[in-house]
């Protein structure tokens, strides 16, 4: 592996430290991740979300809360609510709109003591080069929803051997890489997300799988997760990142 870091190792492995940390409170937190108690796809026909009053519809692509007192909440894609102690958010897929509950009181939060992870090693921290870009190739989710996305393909040495990944693009400039490897189902979850800053075609990028993380559904069964294509699913041990959740 190419190793490519430009900090102290003592700066560096705080840095890691400092990530870390983040990512645990992250999932831990009031309305964190592991405090997801429901995903609940919305359509014409009234429905009961949770612990909220009144029934949930979509009108112009939003979603649309009618309380028993008369009174109407709308919220697009992306907007929040808070009640009580939830917190209500707003998802849109292929023009379906959701709602999302987040509950401090949810099971998987009160069970989660934190996230374990590989110790950081410089090692697992390589070079690349942007090798292509595409749009509206499919990649499967966790729910089994196939869903278009835009991609950035990234040609990688890793593992003593060249190998081409594909990663999902986002509107940042960054990329998200779904990928799988021999260590998932023992030492490791089933698979793994990892963020990479991308440029153009021919581009060096870095990726650093010390911070590889573990996808939100590792926290709960609500998320709906893309899995990692066939090019991302490696045939060797990636003992680097996040590992498994630590249960109390």
């Amino acid at each position: 592996m190419t190793t490519s870091t430009t900090t102290t190792p003592d700066s560096w492995t705080d840095s890691w430290q400092a990530w870390h940390a983040e990512r645990i409170t992250a999932a831990t937190s009031t309305h964190g991740l592991a405090s997801v108690t429901g995903t609940h796809w919305l359509g014409e026909e009234p429905l009961e979300v949770d612990s909220v009053p009144g029934t949930w519809t979509t009108r112009d692509g939003k979603a649309v809360n009618a309380s028993p007192d008369g009174t109407e909440i709308t919220l697009a894609p992306g907007e929040t609510y808070v009640i009580d102690r939830l917190r209500l958010t707003t998802l849109g897929r292929d023009g379906q709109i959701a709602i999302r509950v987040f509950d401090p009181q949810a099971p998987t939060r009160a069970a989660l003591a934190g996230i374990d992870a590989f110790a950081p090693d410089p090692a697992w921290v390589v070079t690349g080069v942007v090798e292509s870009v595409g749009n509206d190739l499919p990649f499967k989710h966790v729910d089994g929803f196939v869903a278009a996305k835009n991609i950035v393909q990234l040609r990688i040495t890793v593992d003593g051997s060249e190998r081409t990944v594909t990663a999902i693009a986002a509107p940042d400039g960054s990329a998200q890489i779904v990928f799988a490897d021999s260590t998932n189902g023992n030492e490791t979850q089933r698979f793994r997300f990892l963020k990479v800053e991308v440029g153009d075609i021919g581009d060096t990028v870095t990726i650093d799988f010390n911070r590889a993380f573990l996808p939100p559904c590792t926290f709960t069964d609500h998320f709906l997760c893309p899995l990692p294509p066939a090019e991302n699913r490696f045939d060797f041990p990636v003992r680097a990142g996040e590992s498994k959740l630590i249960q109390h």
